[in-house]
């Protein structure tokens, strides 16, 4: 038992550590400018869902040489902006999102790449993901194809 509640002291410091990262300077502006511009969609899709949910991002892992140039915010703005869509011209499936949805994430790691036979859309379904009330999307600064009509499968596929 000792153990047990050793493990789990240190496992909370790690995660309260993480949660303290300090930003680089190109890292903190990316993030300032990202909220910024993100505000409006998620203000709707909360509106439209009846959710008190945020939009994350791991800036920590921003890298401004792979995103010069590239607007963060509209490639994860797709997230918000799909599913408020849903809620408002789908009364199911604003039941379910108000009920399950509590976050939506967006990573600039973890990239799973294109594959050989990818369609248009494979490489987009790949890297987003709808688990444990979170919806997941690991950005590519090369692009992704598709994203709401992906962001709307991915959401439609598990809530069914």
């Amino acid at each position: 038992m000792k153990k047990l509640v050793t493990a789990l002291v240190l496992s909370l410091s790690a995660l309260s550590l993480a949660a303290e990262v300090e930003l680089k300077p190109a890292q903190e502006e990316a993030k300032d400018k990202f909220e910024a511009e993100i505000a409006d969609s998620v203000k709707a899709m909360n509106e439209k869902c009846g959710t008190k949910v945020t939009v994350k991002a791991d800036f920590q892992n921003y890298k401004d040489a792979d995103w010069s140039g590239t607007s963060v915010s509209s490639y994860c703005s797709s997230i918000p902006n799909t599913l408020a869509s849903m809620c408002e011209s789908r009364p199911a499936y604003k039941k379910a999102i108000s009920k399950k949805l509590t976050g939506v994430s967006c990573l600039f790691t973890g990239v799973k790449p294109a594959q050989k036979d990818d369609g248009s859309n494979g490489a987009t379904l790949r890297n987003m993901s709808f688990e444990k009330g979170v919806f997941t999307y690991t950005m590519s600064p090369t692009g992704h194809a598709n994203l709401d009509d992906n962001a709307k499968t991915t959401m439609e596929k598990a809530l069914n």
